[in-house]
Order: C-alpha cells, then sequence, then structure tokens
C-alpha cells in the first residue's frame, strides 16, 4: 500500500517478507471478520493493494509472477524509498486528490507527504471521491488537479 509520509516504508533495512501476510497471522482472531459482525464490535479489518504468497497460487493470472515476487519478498538491499530532503527542495508543482476517508491510505500521511513539499503542493482533500476518484470520473478529477498544480484554481478542500 501507499503510505507517503515515509513512516515505517521510508525506512527499510530487510526483506519484506510478506510483511502483510505476517501481521495479518500475528493478529490472530483481530483479524477474522466473524468475530466482529455484532452490533458494538470492533471493526472488521480490511487490506488493500497488499500482495500475499498464496496469491502466485490461487489466481491463474499470477501464476508466471509468482518467481519475480518470492525474489522481490526475499531482497534485502532495499534503499529508502523516500528520501525526505530531496522531495523537499523539489521544484516541481504537484496537486493531489487526498479522499477524507480514504480505505487505504491514512489521510494524515497524505498531509505529511503534502506539508514536506511546502507550498508547492495543492491537496484537494474531499469526501466527494474515494481512492478510486481518477477511475471513477477521470476527466473531472485530472483537469482538476492540473489547474490547481498550475495556480489556476483554488484547493477546493
Amino acid at each position: 500500500g501507499g503510505g507517503g509520509g515515509g513512516g515505517e516504508c521510508g525506512r527499510l533495512g530487510g526483506p519484506s517478507g510478506w510483511a502483510a501476510e505476517r501481521v495479518q497471522a500475528s493478529l490472530g482472531e483481530g483479524w477474522d471478520y466473524t468475530t466482529r459482525l455484532e452490533p458494538g464490535s470492533p471493526p472488521v479489518q480490511l487490506t488493500g493493494e497488499m500482495v500475499y504468497s498464496w496469491m502466485g497460487d490461487d489466481y491463474a493470472w499470477l501464476r508466471p509472477l509468482k518467481p519475480a515476487a518470492e525474489l522481490l519478498a526475499a531482497k534485502e538491499d532495499w534503499g529508502p524509498l523516500y528520501d525526505a530532503v530531496a522531495l523537499g527542495r523539489g521544484g516541481a508543482k504537484v496537486a493531489a486528490l487526498v479522499s477524507f476517508e480514504d480505505i487505504y491510505v491514512e489521510r494524515a500521511f497524505s498531509e505529511a507527504t503534502g506539508a514536506l513539499l511546502g507550498d508547492r503542493a495543492s491537496l484537494w482533500i474531499t469526501n466527494e471521491f474515494q481512492h478510486s476518484g481518477l477511475r471513477d470520473q477521470p476527466a473531472l478529477v485530472f483537469d482538476r488537479l492540473l489547474a490547481m498544480s498550475k495556480g489556476e484554481l483554488a484547493i477546493p478542500s
């Protein structure tokens, strides 16, 4: 999944080793949605944009990619994903749609990334779209973001 603010993803020092799968297993019953269906129960834990080791077997279209996925899960020499200093001194103006209650990306991570970019970043924080906003209404979203990045449209959040 995407993070944005760097967090732990910015400090990788070893193999991912199917990290999402390991975290899910460590939660035991806390991950079992059937234990969370009664009113007042804790929320169901969702995953998105994760790849699990079993997917290379279960999904026919992923089978050819399984060897590559295994190599990536075992890779130990990852560098930092984000260079905060380089991002902070970049010159490009950017605009981003940030879904207020995105089910995949914590809004605070997106806001922290925007803050890191400073005045060069325009964030459109809205509940008008979810994570799939660009796919759902590509022309509207792209046109608005492009205009924001050029300073032609005030930030609508």
